[in-house]
């Protein structure tokens, strides 16, 4: 009982170490790649997030939705995008394909929008939608989300060891009667 004891505090730890060192990786990786080298929308790999700001894409994203996207060689009609334009990014569906031009439209909204889209101005296709998580998202990249999430590690790290400590004395005085 005691190793199995043993290697769930060590495993739990590990994995919030990891969860932490993840967290810590990518606030850094924004923040140099968005204030260092001005990229507005930061990519990984070809993969790039955003948090839904506004509801013109509802009901197919909402306000305070996590969208993924993933950069792609080419984009057809139907596909809901992320483009930069006129100083901020913007996620809406594909209407009209020209070339390497590109018509848009917010779901929700009665007219297709003023202005064409260029490929290169595209980040990626919306890949994969997480239902509210951007505000999650938004209060872990704030001071205060973060410093939050490092002090719940810290309790959560005492936790674990208060706990297998108090089990551990325990089985020491079963294991002594």
């Amino acid at each position: 009982m005691r190793k199995v004891l043993r290697a769930a505090k060590i495993a739990l730890k590990c994995v919030l170490a990891a969860a932490m060192g993840l967290l810590l990786v990518y606030n850094v990786y924004m923040l140099v790649a968005r204030y260092a080298l001005g990229d507005g929308m930061p990519t990984f790999f070809g993969y790039g997030s955003a948090v839904v700001v506004s509801g013109s894409m509802e009901d197919a994203l909402s306000v305070n939705d996590f969208v993924i996207t993933k950069a792609e060689d080419e984009y057809s009609v139907g596909d809901i995008i992320t483009f930069y334009h006129e100083g901020g990014y913007i996620t809406h569906r594909i209407v009209l394909v020209s070339g390497e031009t590109y018509a848009t439209k917010g779901d929700a909204n009665d007219t297709q929008d003023n202005f064409s889209v260029h490929k290169s101005d595209i980040v990626g296709r919306v890949v994969c939608v997480w239902k509210g998580f951007g505000a999650v998202v938004q209060f872990l990249q704030s001071p205060v989300g973060f410093f939050s999430a490092l002090a719940g590690v810290v309790v959560l790290w005492l936790a674990i060891d208060l706990i297998s400590g108090a089990i551990g004395k325990k089985q020491d005085e079963r294991d002594k009667n």
